[in-house]
């Protein structure tokens, strides 16, 4: 028997001429990428070792934001009342500082301080509170000088992280004049990063923080470029030129200020002051309000005391900032400051009693020095008898004890409800007109915030049990109101601007605006359009929006008309000593208004007509005295320059008027 051949002892078959070829192949291919590979990285590690370990440490790029300049602002007729000029500033780069908490560092400080005019403690907070990078440069100050520029620049190795670059300064031109209308700029703050109002800015950017600078940041702001640096491992620059990408600058925004009556405004507010206090009266304060009575175009306005914004380009020190704080003059008197009316409120008074068909043009009362109301006698300024009298006679005469009777006449059961209350709410007062500037009376409101405030149930607070007037509130939280329900007193003083009537120099224009041009309620605007940096239009923005169209019978606002013109510029009339030989016709009423613990708050409201410039004015001084003495004569000024009139200032002295 034959026995199987075992298979491994079987004589194997040639392959295929056809895959010993292919087999072939890919051995001469593996062998040609191994060589290949093996040749690379001999070229790798022997030929270009070298170069390859200095592209290792340098291999880092800082992206440094470059700010874009700001817009420029502009008056109506294009001059510049904020630009951006080119200046010198020092930065510390945190990175490359001595160490933290080291003699060094801290020997650092103090030479750069007393080089720049700062404190060591200053340029300390500025670097603790930064917030951008650390290889980011941290602006120290702005604007160094020539000799601090040229010191930093040749002793560089003494100033270790301290650069000197050029940077973009906001710049005002014209000072405190206009500054509240302008506001400031100032770093981003923490809470507004991200917020719709400032999306995509970085932080440590400057924006926008008041006046038109913040409610039109996102026009002026412009967008920010970037500088590209390569540095190596340790974080200096490779010498590599760095990628620039430029910064586009902000938008210039056109407003409806008329720049020289606005430094007109200015400079009658402190003769109005120096004036007033030469008269014993304190002058603590003024503001002025101009606009367009046909569009709601705010022309002018200012507060007093103010503040150089230039002050805000560079972070201040503590001191400088709270000495500005203090003295009051980042209060916006003119748009946001509440005071007695005085008898600046006698034209509403009078068409409230004309359509609620109380008084006509023939009515003629208020004679005697007084008249009782109720329990009180209601005298006139300086105990004067004028007679009965009509209400033309009486607006030109300002006779208080007409409106005392039209007051009592036109008394409400509360204070929200009466025919005075509604009329002037209807033309603006009570409410805040709305301005494109950021910020924002009577008894029921009044009595509500207290209540809400101050007592639990019928019981005061337990907190304020060692607080002064704890007695009276005790009383309040269990009767339900703090001050005494509306009165027939209340009333009649309210009829001639006092009471519990309060306003702005805003509240008051726009409702004598709405009284000349028919019932025509505005929410006063200042911007006009966005210009590129060339000057070219981008965009002409809406106009001044109407709030509302109050309906004035032309009767009616003829005799108010009438009176104001017989007020300003009839011999009898209490501007007359200010306005009688001015070259324009001028409606206008003086204001003398008592403010409690105060000296009289001084006002003038005026209008002249004009077929291309008509204006009308509202000027206030706190604690000015009479309204012909202080603020009629800065009336006149602003209207003289506003019509190109030579300028006199025209003292008046009407008592209590």
């Amino acid at each position: 028997m034959i026995e199987d051949t075992p298979p491994q002892l079987a004589r194997r078959l040639p392959l295929p001429p056809q895959l010993t070829r292919r087999a072939g192949v890919l051995g001469v291919l593996a062998f040609a990428l191994f060589a290949i590979i093996a040749f690379r990285l001999w070229y790798l590690q022997v030929l270009t070792g070298p170069q390859n370990v200095r592209l290792a440490t340098a291999n880092v790029e800082r992206s440094i934001p470059l700010p874009a300049p700001r817009g420029q602002i502009l008056d109506s007729q294009g001059r510049v009342i904020a630009s951006t000029r080119v200046g010198a500033q020092a930065a510390i780069t945190a990175d490359d500082l001595p160490a933290a908490r080291t003699r060094a560092r801290w020997q650092l400080y103090v030479r750069l301080a007393r080089l720049l005019g700062m404190k060591p403690g200053d340029i300390y907070r500025i670097i603790a509170a930064q917030t951008t990078p650390g290889y980011q440069p941290a602006p120290i100050k702005d604007d160094i000088g020539r000799a601090a520029e040229v010191t930093l620049e040749e002793h560089a190795r003494e100033f270790p992280g301290v650069s000197v670059g050029e940077v973009n300064l906001r710049d005002y031109p014209h000072g405190r004049i206009g500054a509240i209308v302008l506001g400031q700029i100032g770093p981003i703050q923490q809470l507004q990063v991200g917020s719709s109002s400032y999306r995509g800015i970085q932080a440590g950017t400057y924006v926008g923080q008041a006046g038109l600078e913040k409610i039109y940041n996102g026009i002026l702001q412009g967008i920010p470029g970037t500088e590209k640096v390569q540095v190596d491992a340790s974080g200096y620059p490779t010498g590599k030129p760095p990628v620039v990408t430029a910064p586009t600058a902000g938008d210039s925004l056109q407003t409806s200020i008329s720049y020289p009556l606005e430094r007109e405004g200015y400079i009658a507010m402190d003769e109005a002051m120096h004036f007033a206090r030469a008269n014993h009266d304190l002058a603590k304060a003024a503001a002025f309000f101009a606009m367009d009575p046909r569009t709601g175009r705010v022309l002018a306005l200012g507060s007093v005391p103010t503040y150089d914004p230039s002050l805000f380009v560079t972070p201040p020190s503590q001191s400088a900032y709270h000495a500005v704080l203090d003295s009051g003059a980042l209060n916006d008197l003119a748009t946001d400051g509440l005071f007695p009316t005085g008898s600046t409120f006698k034209p509403i008074t009078a068409l409230a009693g004309l359509q609620a068909g109380k008084i006509t043009a023939q009515t003629s009362q208020g004679a005697g020095s007084c008249v009782q109301i109720s329990s009180v006698c209601f005298h006139n300024s300086g105990h004067t008898d004028y007679g009965d009298v009509n209400l033309v006679t009486a607006l030109e005469e300002s006779v208080d004890t007409y409106f005392y009777i039209l007051g009592a006449q036109l008394n409400c059961a509360s204070c929200s409800d009466g025919a005075i209350q509604s009329e002037a709410r209807s033309l603006g007062l009570g409410e805040h007109p709305g301005i494109d500037l950021p910020g924002g009376p009577l008894m029921e409101r009044l009595n509500r915030q207290i209540i809400a405030k101050d007592c639990h149930g019928t019981r005061p607070l337990a907190s304020l049990r060692s607080q002064p007037g704890y007695a009276t509130l005790v009383t309040a939280c269990a009767q339900g109101f703090y001050f005494n329900p509306w009165t027939i007193g209340q009333n009649v003083g309210l009829a001639t601007g006092q009471s519990y009537l309060e306003a702005s120099p805003m509240q008051m224009a726009v409702a004598y605006s709405a009284i000349v041009n028919g019932g025509t309620v505005f929410k006063p605007q200042i911007a006009e359009a966005v210009r590129s940096p060339s000057g070219t239009l981008v965009q002409q923005l809406p106009a001044p929006a109407v709030r509302r169209h109050v309906p004035i019978d032309p009767y009616y606002r003829s005799l108010v008309m009438t009176g104001l013109h017989e007020a300003a510029q009839s011999p009898a009339g209490t501007s007359y000593a200010v306005f009688g030989n001015f070259p324009k016709t001028v409606y206008g009423k003086t204001g003398t208004a008592v403010h409690a613990g105060q000296a009289d708050q001084s006002w003038y409201v005026c209008y002249v007509p004009d077929p291309r410039r008509p204006i009308v004015i509202a000027v206030t001084v706190e604690q000015g005295g009479f309204g012909a003495a202080a603020a009629a004569p800065a009336a006149r000024l602003m209207l003289s320059q506003w019509f190109g009139l030579s300028r006199s200032r025209n003292p008046g002295s009407s008592p209590g008027h």
